[in-house]
């Protein structure tokens, strides 16, 4: 008990963050996917073979001990990740028969199927004269060198070409300053077109600005007077090649050691719970992972609300909190792991014979679908509502929501546990007992469909708090499910075995839901990609109930019983009434 509550906050904010973090050190979103794609890769390999191992070793405590001991060492390095390089000359100024400064908007915010791009001119339509400091480097010659007839004009090319016209040395940075008017910007697709008014250069300032020919210079922003138009050219993701980049290859080794170690202790903790709770697992297990939605809950909102105060008056989020806590809760974690009594596993002749009986089931063949199905969904979730929230208070331009928007997410992820989890873990035995898994499984899959299509019609990030109820029945009750029917499914002494072979659709779903969901919000945006899972989601509930109502899903023989018992005190009942008229 103590234990699940205790590696959960240890789990909970760095998973949670996870997301924005890789967002802030520069990472876009497809690459974010295919990362978390490949950590699925690594769960698909771990988890049936760190089953395996323990199987056939007996050294489960042993395993488990080093995957927390290795945990915290992994949460102090990620102290150190450096972020890629994002100061990049990617804005034009232009001049020929009149000078131009085009700002790059590279923040493609789709929210809303009816939403249009954020613009400078419905932020400030007036005559707002603006003042810029940019750093320009080399100039680029245009393709024509036609002169110009400018009568009356100031020719800014000799001082141009004089001051930032080297290109032998393309490296050396030049300050510029620019005067713009927003009554003269114009949007064209995702660029903003300004007029120079005036400009600086070499202590000297040229009111309307002209040249005799073509030139171009690219420039990085140091600071506008208008903080849009500086947000605006701020590049806030890496768009070359991450491989290439030891930032990346830092960060990806650092992901993948500590996706290793949780994969092993969520591989190991679940067994040695059902192992302790005997007979009646499939009726305290829930209550029992309530512990879990416990620590969760109240630290993700703790560590939450904590990043928000830490970070306050700084430019980005500092995410130091997270790993601080990681490292003192694992020593902790790791005093506790050492006191728990594990059982191991009895060797058996028949282990692998009975396994492939088991696969070749069709109620274990559409189990192995309904978990791949679901895992994808649920990976969809944890790894981009968060990324998909942020995007929301970006297209609001909520300077308040910005500030408190960890904790924000750290509500939604207390609500997830406190108002949704709990209560359906605690309940699962009961809920089960009633309707039955088949009907269970069906549940969860409508509740998720129901859960995405949601998050698509909001406009407030605030909102998600309530659609997270929903949590309880889409996660919990389906996690609860799936253990306790594998419970019920293994033979006898396969249980690590066969929970290992059933994290391979777990992981093979988180691996399709990180690539699939990666590419489509990137591509498609928010909006679009949680309403296509969530019809895909609706779908596999109709098949679900389809094979329940066929009779294909394998219920408990307790269940069974107990449906019987309580027919037979209805006819018992009915008998007395009888007798009594």
């Amino acid at each position: 008990m103590l234990f699940f509550f205790l590696f959960i906050i240890v789990m909970a904010p760095t998973i949670g963050f996870l997301p924005t973090i890789a967002r802030q050190l520069g990472y876009s979103l497809t690459t974010y996917g295919v990362t978390m794609m490949f950590m699925s890769v690594v769960s698909t390999i771990l988890v049936p073979l760190s089953g395996i191992i323990v199987d056939k070793f007996r050294i489960k405590k042993k395993l488990f001990l080093v995957a927390i001991f290795g945990t915290g060492v992994v949460s102090l390095l990620f102290l150190f990740v450096p972020k890629v390089p994002l100061d990049v000359d990617t804005n034009e100024l232009k001049c020929d028969a009149k000078t131009t400064f085009t700002v790059f908007n590279e923040n493609n915010l789709q929210m809303t199927s009816n939403n249009t791009y954020f613009t400078i001119a419905n932020y400030n339509s007036s005559d707002e004269i603006i003042t810029c400091k940019l750093k320009c480097r080399y100039t680029e010659l245009c393709s024509d060198y036609e002169i110009f007839n400018l009568k009356n004009q100031s020719d800014l090319s000799d001082s141009w070409i004089t001051m930032i016209g080297d290109i032998k040395n393309q490296n050396k940075y030049n300050q510029i300053d620019l005067t713009l008017n927003l009554k003269n910007m114009e949007q064209i697709v995702n660029s903003y077109v300004f007029q120079v008014l005036s400009i600086q250069l070499n202590g000297s300032q040229i009111i309307s600005p002209t040249c005799q020919c073509h030139l171009k210079t690219f420039c990085h922003i140091m600071n506008c007077s208008n903080n849009k138009i500086t947000e605006l050219a701020t590049v806030t993701t890496y768009r070359g090649n991450v491989l290439d980049l030891y930032q990346f290859w830092i960060f990806f080794i650092l992901v993948v050691s500590y996706w290793t170690f949780n994969t092993i202790i969520n591989a190991l903790i679940n067994p040695i719970c059902l192992d302790a709770l005997g007979e009646k697992s499939s009726e305290d297990f829930g209550k029992q992972k309530c512990w879990a939605s416990i620590g969760w809950g109240s630290f993700s909102i703790f560590i939450g609300w904590l990043v928000d105060i830490v970070s306050i008056n700084k430019k980005d989020k500092d995410y130091s909190p997270v790993f601080y806590s990681n490292i003192i809760i694992t020593i902790c974690n790791f005093g506790l792991a050492s006191k728990i009594k594990v059982i191991e596993t009895n060797k058996s002749e028949d282990r692998w014979k009975n396994m492939y009986g088991l696969f070749t089931k069709f109620y274990m063949i559409s189990f192995c679908i309904w978990i791949l199905v679901n895992s994808l969904l649920h990976t969809i979730v944890t790894h981009f509502l968060f990324w998909y929230m942020e995007d929301l208070v970006s297209a609001n331009n909520d300077h308040s929501q910005r500030a408190w928007i960890k904790s924000l997410q750290g509500l939604a992820q207390g609500i997830q546990c406190f108002a949704g989890e709990i209560p359906f873990l605690f309940w699962s035995g009961w809920i089960i007992r009633k309707l039955g898994y088949g009907n269970c499984m069906a549940l969860v899959l409508g509740s998720m469909a129901l859960r995405l299509y949601l998050y698509t019609v909001i406009w407030n990030p605030i909102w998600i708090i309530a659609i997270e109820l929903l949590n309880g029945v889409s996660y919990a009750l389906g996690f609860a499910v799936k253990i306790t029917y594998l419970k019920m499914l293994a033979p006898p002494d396969t249980l690590n075995s066969v929970y290992g072979f059933i994290g391979l659709f777990d992981c093979m779903g988180e691996s399709i839901g990180s690539l699939l969901g990666g590419y489509l919000f990137d591509t498609y945006g928010g909006v679009w990609s949680f309403r296509f899972f969530a019809y895909m989601s609706l779908v596999m509930c109709f098949i679900n109930i389809a094979i329940n109502y066929f009779g294909l899903v394998k219920e408990s023989t307790t269940l069974s019983i107990n449906a019987e018992s309580t027919n037979m005190d209805l006819k018992m009942t009915n008998n007395d009434i009888d007798k009594k008229n």
